[in-house]
């Protein structure tokens, strides 16, 4: 598949390590810069890609156009894509203005396009396998779950995808707190360390049937080797606890690990990848990249690769990966969420145009 990006930031880039990792399955066809000095040193090592002119740009051949920018600049990109026919993803959350989502909503409706968008959160090799084991009811009905995972609307995405729910009929109640930590590492890797003061959103998502997401993390989790990340589901028969899974068998209660299996560790010389997760002697979550034993993936850009293959497919048959109205969702639930921390009190949802 044949992806014209736009954009060249620090998102951008991950998603360049991943094509360059599988080219069976992607390659860059043009990428569209704003700084044409940057255009210029991409050009170098890549003759014929760089592109400045929007219309040049979307004169190649690209089965589909991602557009990675700050939501602020997206909009004018998002037209001209579309006008142009291209297959389109957009980065996530798709903005960050409240009255921008029925807007975008209207601008796929008036070109009866299909817009996914970038997020990648729940494709994840151990969200993966969690979904797994929800969808075939291993843990009976989820009524509540505890996530402390990402951060957001990332975290959003995960919690509502297990519980079922959409954008109405939710109270929500939230608070932040502020706790020293020392931070010590970051996208560049471990450094000296620096006491600082971490904010952490602690809120609860309770919908008119019951259920109940709580949400808690803190900006640390991602990357502080001391602010360790957490999830637990809870069903009418049985609860996941991170790795640990106990559940009604029919008879009596028991526990099962999901497990990683990751070669290249101790003698294994197959080289280093993530082959899948196994529960209970099964294999319920397989990397679609396992079969690429040369490219060396972690479990966010396996789920970036996903999100590619999921675009790969939608093209193909029409299946949504990550749909806009998801998207919307996930985003209209966060800000809700930070409204009612603003606030200090509890806030509702209602139905969404693009839900309903």
């Amino acid at each position: 598949m044949k992806i014209g990006f736009i954009g060249n930031g620090w998102r951008t880039q991950g998603y360049w390590r991943v094509v360059k990792q599988v080219p069976e399955r992607f390659e860059i066809s043009g990428v569209l810069f704003r700084n044409p000095d940057k255009a210029a040193a991409f050009g170098k090592d890549h003759p014929g890609l760089a592109f400045t002119d929007l219309s040049q740009f979307l004169k190649q051949p690209h089965d589909m156009v991602f557009i990675l920018l700050p939501a602020h600049a997206v909009p004018p990109y998002t037209e001209a894509a579309l006008s142009a026919g291209f297959p389109l993803m957009i980065e996530t959350p798709p903005t960050w203005d409240p009255e921008k989502l029925t807007e975008l909503w209207e601008l796929q409706r008036k070109y009866g396009a299909r817009i996914q968008v970038a997020e990648q959160y729940f494709l994840q090799p151990y969200h993966r396998a969690v979904r797994t084991l929800v969808d075939r009811g291993t843990l009976g009905e989820v009524s509540n779950l505890r996530i402390s995972m990402a951060h957001d609307y990332h975290g959003i995405s995960v919690m509502r995808r297990l519980l079922g729910k959409g954008a109405a009929d939710c109270t929500i109640t939230g608070q932040r707190f502020e706790f020293p930590v020392l931070s010590h590492c970051g996208r560049g890797g471990l450094g000296e360390g620096v006491l600082r003061t971490d904010g952490r959103k602690a809120a609860a998502f309770a919908w008119d049937d019951g259920k109940v997401g709580f949400f808690d993390f803190a900006g640390e989790q991602y990357f502080n080797y001391f602010r360790s990340r957490h999830l637990n589901v809870q069903g009418t028969h049985g609860e996941l606890c991170d790795y640990s899974v106990t559940y009604w068998n029919g008879s009596i209660p028991v526990s099962a690990r999901l497990e990683r299996q990751d070669t290249g560790k101790d003698s294994n010389l197959e080289g280093y990848f993530h082959r899948g997760i196994t529960w209970n002697g099964e294999m319920i979550y397989e990397s679609p990249f396992a079969k690429y034993t040369e490219a060396r993936l972690t479990d966010d850009e396996i789920a970036m690769g996903s999100l590619l293959l999921g675009m790969e497919r939608m093209i193909r048959t029409g299946e949504e990966i990550y749909p806009l109205a998801d998207a919307l969702t996930d985003t209209y639930l966060f800000m809700k969420m930070d409204e009612a921390i603003r606030m200090g009190g509890p806030v509702r949802t209602e139905e969404q145009i693009w839900e309903a």
